[in-house]
């Protein structure tokens, strides 16, 4: 997360050679301002991706993952992970199929993406998809019940307590305002991590010669996935997944992009003008996303508020009655109190961070067992979601001439500028080839950039302005999309004067 001496730095820091600015504007936020009289049709900003995910059904396809282009010549493609090459310390009569997790147009934009970083975007996503395929993930069946100690977990027992302490049903959590609501969200997740580092520690522990001698795929697969049941669910008939596994994917591919390139910048092989700081500079939408889908689910639910606390202590009763040989867990019933307040997608949060702690996880294991050169990459539910929920409403869509999705990426330096539906400003790819033969190094690193380009004129002191979308649309269209989208009701002075042309037919007709 940014520091508040960040985040002030960069309101008022000046983009080096570029006519813009960034300014802290009263009810807008951070936005480019312009430093100077910009002409009509003038460059005033390129922007760098920081990270990058392709939607799943461009794996396959021949959609370069560098520089977003059809593949043009299958002979020199690369495909990862390589099929012909044996995954470290499994057999390969044991392996599962993999499918394509990367391709790229050739050697050239391999090693500008970076061959270390696609290399362990595709170990992390083999684990994903090993441990976690379709079948398992629906129903996953234990030989046993989860044997989680934490009667004696004060730290676990406390975070808890305290989210529980700060709302206790879910109009009370709708109601926090943002500090409290932060707060809440801030104990949700430090119980997860603690009760996650807990049960690391132990096997870790453990880990004693009979542990030694398992591999490493069959000791530590199943830890995850029991938690994500106790944490989710709490008994053998768990749903775990929301979602597919390739749904899930491609967050879990941008997430470990993103934390690659911030823990081992070493590994990249082209220079980014932008930093996991730039990053962390930009809004997130957490608390508001919470809002949205918890008030949607309560709009949408015949039992708007969560059971009460006494409904929960009576259901923990007969729980005891029925199954007097299962001691109760005063943990679990903590969980499903906490649970019941909060939306559906906060769990498939906490499930995609399970799962991308358990493929960490996995990949330091078999680089600790196998003597792998491996880069090791941690992650905390801070950092989770300091990436997560600043990739909502500022990521970019990556789209060929047809106008098809092809993935996301995210420029951290070009979220400053804000929407208009009167915008004085454009976006667009930068041009570029995917051939190093026609073009110099540095010209193949610009397919990667975000160009922004004046309009009209824009006088010194100007707000620069782009579209987030169609602004041919009516306006109740516009915004009904900008809300949906990017959480917030546009107010520029195209808008304004349609709302009073509204206004006015509206009292004519009357």
């Amino acid at each position: 997360m940014p520091s508040n001496t960040l985040i002030q730095d960069i309101h008022t820091s000046p983009v080096p050679s570029f006519p813009v600015e960034v300014i802290l504007l009263p009810s807008k936020g951070r936005s480019y301002l312009a430093t100077r009289t910009i002409a009509p049709g003038e460059l005033i900003f390129v922007a760098d991706a920081f990270g990058t995910t392709m939607c799943d059904p461009w794996l396959d396809c021949g959609i370069c993952h560098y520089c977003w282009s059809p593949i043009r010549s299958r002979k020199d493609q690369i495909k990862l992970p390589n099929k012909a090459k044996e995954t470290t310390g499994e057999k390969k009569s044991a392996r599962p199929k993999q499918e394509t997790v990367m391709v790229f147009c050739n050697q050239e934009c391999w090693t500008l993406y970076s061959p270390s970083v696609a290399d362990m975007v595709c170990r992390v996503e083999q684990k994903v998809r090993r441990t976690w395929n379709d079948a398992v993930a629906r129903h996953w069946t234990l030989k046993s019940k989860p044997t989680l100690q934490t009667a004696t977990r004060p730290a676990y027992k406390e975070q808890i307590e305290e989210a529980l302490a700060l709302a206790d049903s879910r109009e009370k959590v709708l109601d926090l305002v943002d500090n409290d609501l932060a707060q809440f969200l801030n104990h949700y997740w430090a119980a997860v991590d603690s009760l996650i580092q807990e049960q690391v520690s132990q096997m870790e522990n453990n880990s004693d010669s009979n542990a030694r001698r398992t591999p490493p795929n069959q000791r530590s697969e199943a830890l995850f996935p029991m938690l994500a049941k106790y944490l989710l669910s709490g008994d053998n008939n768990a749903q775990l997944a929301p979602k597919t596994s390739d749904d899930d994917c491609e967050t879990t591919r941008l997430v470990t992009e993103i934390i690659m390139r911030h823990q081992h910048p070493e590994s990249s092989t082209t220079q980014v003008n932008a930093t996991f700081a730039d990053y962390c500079a930009m809004q997130s939408n957490e608390l508001t996303i919470l809002r949205q889908e918890l008030k949607s689910e309560m709009d949408d639910s015949d039992e708007i508020s969560a059971p009460s606390a006494e409904a929960c202590a009576q259901e923990r009763q007969q729980h005891e009655i029925v199954k007097l040989d299962e001691p109760a867990d005063s943990e679990h019933w903590h969980w499903r109190r906490l649970l019941s307040l909060v939306p559906a997608h906060l769990l498939s949060c906490l499930y995609v961070y399970l799962r991308l702690r358990d493929a960490f996880f996995l990949v330091l294991l078999d680089s600790t067992s196998d003597g792998l050169p491996l880069p090791s990459l941690t992650i905390d539910q801070a950092t989770f979601r300091a990436i997560l929920y600043r990739e909502v409403a500022n990521s970019f869509g990556i789209r060929d001439a047809s106008d098809e999705l092809l993935g996301f990426a995210v420029f951290p330096r070009a979220c400053f500028f804000n929407h208009s539906c009167c915008p004085n400003v454009q976006k667009k790819r930068a041009t570029g080839s995917p051939s190093k033969e026609q073009v110099g190094e540095e010209e193949m690193q610009r397919v990667r950039q975000m160009e922004y380009w004046s309009t009209r004129e824009i006088q010194a002191g100007e707000e620069c302005c782009i579209s987030y979308g169609d602004i041919s649309k009516s306006r109740e269209e516009r915004q009904q999309r900008l809300e949906e989208m990017y959480f917030f009701r546009c107010s520029c002075p195209r808008c304004i004067d349609e709302e009073k042309q509204d206004t006015h037919s509206e009292c004519n007709k009357s």
